[in-house]
């Protein structure tokens, strides 16, 4: 017995600080824990003395007392142990991925138009503010960070609660929030990496790419692909923006491996135009021009949230090629690197610009 004992002793740290080097959820450690105590209970019961032999009303007595305390145990033990989910949170989160389902064309045409109406209310309140925090202490340009305004707030707002109401923190993680295991990469930098087109395919088709170091999680299509089901146009749009406004460099974010898409052809700009407020702003015609003879400048136009995507025709042979990205007075040049061997890997940069 006092062998058994010496070896659960071992056995039970070493079970709960080696699932935790292998990032094991705590809920996991301790049910390994308590299959140690089990299996320990269950080898002492082997060594104690046998029980006299019963019947009648007792050997039911003890059948059922015995019934009893397993039941106990087990109840109790999924109580404490196992994660509670409340039924109405639950059904609260199915109803908000239901409604845009069971909703009409006309009820979605009048929710729109509300919301379009209070975004122009709070983009002239918002506006009247600005101006006034301008006079007061005038804003100087910073650099590395993205800046999301009021003006693109309600579509971003609305892709930050696609991301919360689909739970995609249950394998993703932005600003160091998110999951405890390695099922998908960290999203801090995502939007200097992937298009807003790219992250509507991805969310559609997961198997359209996947991150570098995630090869065996794609393998086993860990990322389910429901969402077109559970998903509408409106939801996808709003969460390809939110996605697109992560530009955190000092978070490494593991690069794309584009799995359907031809990528050793043409060259991609993309990223937002706003001012120095903040606002973005839309219908604005954007310029991509290489510098190298015989390479065809193209031209883009930004959305109503300041998107813009371009494509450039350039080749294998054009690595190292400058592009000047300009809109306005605002310009930018950037340098086309790539590997012209890598044929998983898309030519794509962003660049965002404030007039």
């Amino acid at each position: 017995m006092i062998r058994k004992l010496l070896i659960a002793a071992i056995l039970l740290p070493a079970v709960w600080f080696g699932t935790a080097a292998i990032h094991f959820p705590p809920i996991f450690q301790k049910m390994f824990i308590a299959y140690v105590l089990l299996g320990l209970t269950v080898f002492l019961l082997l060594d104690a003395p046998p029980f006299p032999t019963l019947a009648g009303w007792k050997a039911l007595a003890v059948l059922i007392g015995f019934y009893a305390v397993i039941s106990t145990v087990y109840i109790g033990g999924a109580s404490f142990l196992l994660p509670q989910y409340d039924p109405t949170v639950e059904m609260g989160k199915i109803e908000k991925i239901l409604k845009s389902k069971l909703e009409t064309p006309e009820a979605r045409r009048a929710k729109l138009e509300e919301m379009i109406k209070k975004s122009e209310e709070l983009q002239a309140k918002t506006g009247i503010l600005l101006a006034g925090l301008e006079k007061l202490a005038p804003s100087a340009p910073t650099g590395g960070g993205q800046t999301v305004s009021a003006g693109s707030g309600d579509i971003i707002a609305r892709g930050m609660e696609v991301y919360e109401l689909h739970e995609c923190y249950n394998c993703h993680k932005i600003g160091g929030k998110g999951s405890v295991k390695k099922r998908g990469p960290i999203l801090d930098n995502i939007g200097n990496l992937l298009t807003q087109e790219d992250f509507k395919k991805k969310i559609f088709d997961p198997t359209y790419l996947y991150a570098e170091g995630f090869e065996k999680e794609h393998k086993k299509k860990q990322m389910p692909d429901k969402y077109k089901e559970l998903m509408s146009d409106e939801e996808v749009t709003a969460l390809a923006a939110y996605l697109a406004t992560l530009k955190n460099p000092a978070i490494e974010t593991p690069k794309p491996i584009f799995v359907k898409s031809k990528v050793d052809h043409g060259f991609i700009v993309y990223g937002y135009v706003r001012d120095k407020a903040g606002k973005p702003i839309p219908d604005l015609p954007v310029l991509a021009k290489p510098l190298k003879e015989g390479r065809e400048s193209h031209e883009g136009k930004t959305n109503k949230e300041g998107y813009y995507e371009i494509f450039l025709h350039i080749h294998n042979e054009d690595s190292g090629t400058k592009i000047v990205v300009s809109a306005k007075d605002a310009k930018k040049e950037i340098t086309a690197i790539y590997n012209p061997e890598d044929k998983v890997t898309k030519r794509q940069a962003a660049v965002d610009l404030a007039l």
